[in-house]
């Protein structure tokens, strides 16, 4: 059998003292606890996500990288965060003979080998392309603006190779991780 009470306010006979309560987070919401803050999250949480239209189009006939549209300028919120980079985009090229397109994204002017790709389509055909990358050894401080610039290239100078928004909106999602 289960027993009820039900009382507005609790207290002790004399007027202090401890009343003490078992199952007390039975029945509590989200709206009785505190927020935590960025300090008091657990290791591995999700502390910010960012996304932007990245769109960024291009198109070369280069093969050495080349900066396709603008950079994005993103600042950390985060101080000590590792940061998970997501990049969707579409990549074309534009015959079909044998060369590939080539893309990448720098950080503050590095390369980092999670965040290249390669597509060998067919002529004048963009295919979606994405890349992804957790990134541990950054040393981040809160409010350091960090600089993302796409580039792209072709694997041979007789195809030309384009980046731009043939299939859906291109986006870079930045999420900053609780170390």
């Amino acid at each position: 059998m289960t027993s009820k009470l039900k009382t507005d306010v609790l207290e002790t006979v004399s007027g202090s003292g401890t009343i003490a309560l078992t199952n007390q987070l039975s029945g509590m919401t989200t709206a009785s606890l505190p927020a935590l803050g960025s300090a008091q999250m657990p290791t591995g949480s999700l502390l910010k996500t960012s996304s932007f239209n990245f769109p960024p189009v291009a198109t070369t006939t280069s093969t050495g990288y080349t900066n396709a549209g603008s950079s994005q300028n993103y600042t950390v919120t985060n101080a000590g965060c590792h940061l998970y980079i997501t990049c969707h985009f579409n990549l074309n090229r534009h015959s079909n003979f044998n060369y590939w397109a080539v893309s990448r994204l720098l950080i503050d002017g590095q390369s980092y080998a999670t965040l290249e790709c390669a597509v060998h389509g067919v002529n004048n055909d963009y295919a979606r392309a994405s890349f992804a990358g957790h990134f541990t050894g950054l040393s981040l401080t809160a409010g350091q603006v960090l600089v993302f610039q796409q580039q792209i290239k072709t694997s041979s100078s007789s195809g030309a190779v384009n980046i731009g928004d043939g299939n859906g909106t291109p986006t870079l999602i930045i999420q900053e991780i609780k170390v």
